[in-house]
């Protein structure tokens, strides 16, 4: 969604990009959420740049 020339994501627009709502989140995610941390940058970066072509 885009707000004032920002994107904002997750059901309340706390994350301002797909990486913070990606470690927004807690619960049934932790382990998933951890996965995207301990990736290195380059790996991280492809999932952001795929994630943002949907």
């Amino acid at each position: 969604q885009q707000v004032s020339g920002h994107s904002y994501f997750l059901h309340d627009g706390r994350a301002r990009n797909l990486l913070e709502a990606i470690l927004w989140h807690g619960g049934e995610a932790e382990p998933h959420r951890d996965a995207v941390v301990a990736m290195p940058a380059s790996d991280r970066a492809a999932l952001i740049k795929f994630l943002e072509s949907l």
